[in-house]
């Protein structure tokens, strides 16, 4: 399924524009620069780093789109993961109000989120039933759901309001789900700390990066054309694709440690046998 056309087209003008500005800010000196000979790799990334880039184009458009989004997506896991915290708070606004007239609104909303309420301590137990470990996560989840349609089916007994329809299910079915994944999570031995193999970041950060990284596949592009090294299209992706800052990685490696850095994507390699 591909994208949707004005997105498609919107995708293809950026990437042609970003090809364009690639080729004026790299171009200019990479053409006729002279590298080391032998090659080095990385003093041909120093050489993008030490320079100054304008900035991409359409890069305010895609920080505001990348803005809308992670506020977008905070705004869908508050009734999603919360929904039974949420839940809560529209029943205790229910029996606040006066007569049961009033209270309809503030009960509908509560059903609907507790909907959501029960699917999420659902997915905390299938979390577990896939791992069979405890996790913060798990124990978070699950605990504050349970809690909450405790407390929700407190309020309701001891008030004059009454919940119809699917509301006490609902009620019911996350608190017993949700004890219930609790239950198993606690019993469980917990999750193992997974390694951190992600090597210590480079180069600049924020938009600058972009624009380096953006430089960097350019030159890339460059040195190729120039025959200064001799890459098949694999081996010139994955040089590509290599985190900023660690080219270097690739000078004076005999031709099994280059399979390991590049076909394994083992960058870092020297910092992790440094800690061993």
């Amino acid at each position: 399924m591909g994208l949707p056309k004005p997105v498609g087209n919107w995708a293809h003008k950026t990437d042609a524009a970003e090809g364009e500005w690639a080729r004026d800010a790299v171009d200019s000196w990479a053409r006729d620069m002279e590298f080391p000979r032998p090659f080095s790799w990385g003093e041909a990334e120093a050489a993008v780093l030490a320079r100054d880039y304008p900035p991409l184009p359409g890069s305010l458009v895609t920080r505001l789109v990348g803005v809308v989004a992670r506020v977008l997506i905070g705004v869908l896991a508050v009734p999603t993961l919360g929904g039974a915290v949420v839940g809560f708070a529209a029943i205790a606004a229910a029996v606040a109000q006066d007569g049961q007239a009033a209270a309809e609104g503030p009960l509908s909303l509560a059903t609907i989120l507790y909907l959501f309420g029960t699917i999420s301590v659902g997915s905390m137990l299938g979390m577990w039933w896939e791992t069979r470990r405890r996790s913060p996560v798990l124990l978070i989840g699950s605990g504050a759901g349970t809690l909450a349609a405790a407390a929700s089916w407190a309020v309701l007994a001891l008030s004059p309001v009454t919940a119809e329809g699917w509301l006490p299910l609902l009620i019911i079915a996350t608190a017993v789900i949700g004890a219930v994944a609790f239950l198993l999570g606690a019993f469980s031995k917990p999750e193992g700390r997974p390694k951190n193999r992600k090597p210590p970041r480079r180069g600049p950060r924020g938009d600058e990066r972009s624009r380096a990284s953006r430089a960097r596949q350019r030159l890339l592009e460059v040195i190729v054309h120039r025959r200064l090294v001799d890459l098949d299209e694999a081996d010139r992706i994955r040089v590509a694709e290599m985190p900023l800052g660690y080219w270097n990685e690739l000078d004076g490696l005999s031709e099994r440690e280059w399979r390991r850095v590049l076909e394994r994507r083992h960058v870092g390699w020297r910092e992790f046998d440094a800690r061993g």
